[in-house]
């Protein structure tokens, strides 16, 4: 993630406590990442929750990196046990998320072992039990709440990026627990690696997006889940594309035919005729490209050219610029679903996005 400034704090407790305090959120089967099975009791311990993003861990043409600097002020420099640290891979970061969650309990932690002890048996399967199914729960309770937090930065900052599939994929994390003691280990996640631009003066935006979504967290919505799972990495191909492709079928209903598709989603979201014909034309290529893929078994890189028929304007248009055009198309479509769910006490189905012909003459007549 990029920045002009140095460091954002963000305190989402009130947010996520919105779902949490959901029955239904503890049903749901969309779960990202581990899935390691949490219930209300546990998430009611939880006292505070909140993320603070360090944009720049490196600076451009510099051998210096700070992202374990900023590490050892955040969660203590655990002497001992740098060789974890380093397991943490967190020198190939670009930038730096750190989840805090503070929460009730009284918890014997499974001890570190030293480099020399990694290798005895005993020590390496002597585990608190209590604390390691607390362990499991809290990752997956953390992995919600990043994907969570996600879609709200991702709402907010529509931003494009150059840089997909020009490096390796992005894979580092640690997790430190501190109290009875204190715990660490390497937990790696690609999630945030995403490269987004958040600019200050659009906070205010942030602030009142997330608790829309919390409003609908805890409900079965596909959308989120497929959505998420194409802007997640920095490490973008063409699956991440089918992801996002993927995302808008989810917002229909099962046989609905592509024209209506472009039909509806380019109503929803141009503010004029010319903007809703550029969003045709561009979920003409993207269902082309799909297509290709699915039913044809071609195989496609981002950077490719899209294909084009002799009628068309034979301009070269890259793959990945459909990919641009369609992750922004999808935000928009969620957000406007999310409103859409809020404002409709009984939503049909209950648990997602769905448009349809209708949608047109609630913009069109209001």
């Amino acid at each position: 993630m990029r920045s002009r400034t140095s460091k954002f704090e963000f305190d989402i407790t009130n947010d996520c406590k919105i779902f949490l305090s959901q029955p239904d959120y503890y049903q749901k089967k969309v779960k990202f990442d581990t899935q390691h099975s949490y219930d209300q009791a546990f998430a009611s311990l939880i006292d505070r929750i909140s993320i603070v993003i360090h944009p720049f861990t490196s600076a451009p043409m510099s051998n210096t990196h700070e992202a374990n600097t900023l590490v050892i002020q955040e969660i203590g420099p655990f002497k001992e046990f740098e060789h974890i640290i380093h397991r943490g891979n967190l020198r190939l970061a670009k930038g730096l998320a750190v989840i805090t969650v503070e929460f009730q309990g009284d918890y014997t932690y499974t001890e570190n072992l030293r480099t020399s002890e990694e290798t005895d048996i005993e020590k390496m399967m002597n585990w608190d039990m209590d604390f390691e199914d607390m362990r499991r729960k809290m990752i997956s309770l953390v992995s919600d709440i990043c994907s969570f937090f996600l879609l709200g930065l991702h709402i907010t900052y529509p931003t494009h990026n150059n840089s997909h599939e020009s490096f390796k994929p992005q894979s580092s994390g640690l997790l430190s627990f501190s109290g009875n003691g204190e715990y660490i280990m390497d937990e790696h996640s690609d999630i945030f690696s995403y490269p987004l631009l958040i600019e200050e003066d659009r906070l205010p935006a942030l602030t009142a997006v997330l608790p829309q979504i919390a409003q609908v967290w805890h409900k079965n919505i596909w959308s989120f889940y497929r959505f998420l799972k194409g802007v997640r990495s920095d490490y973008i191909t063409i699956d991440n594309f089918l992801d996002l492709m993927f995302t808008l079928e989810s917002f229909y209903d099962n046989n609905t035919s592509t024209e209506i598709m472009k039909l509806v989603s380019s109503v929803i979201v141009a503010e004029n005729k010319a903007d809703a014909k550029k969003i045709q034309e561009l979920l003409n290529y993207c269902f082309r490209v799909r297509n290709e893929v699915a039913h044809g078994g071609t195989n496609y890189r981002l950077y490719d050219y899209v294909p084009k028929k002799q009628s068309e304007p034979q301009d070269k248009l890259l793959i990945i610029k459909l990919y641009w055009g369609l992750k922004n198309l999808n935000i928009q479509l969620i957000y406007h679903g999310i409103l859409k769910i809020l404002n409709d006490k009984n939503p049909t189905p209950a648990s997602s996005i769905r448009f349809g012909i209708s949608d047109i003459s609630d913009k069109c007549f209001i």
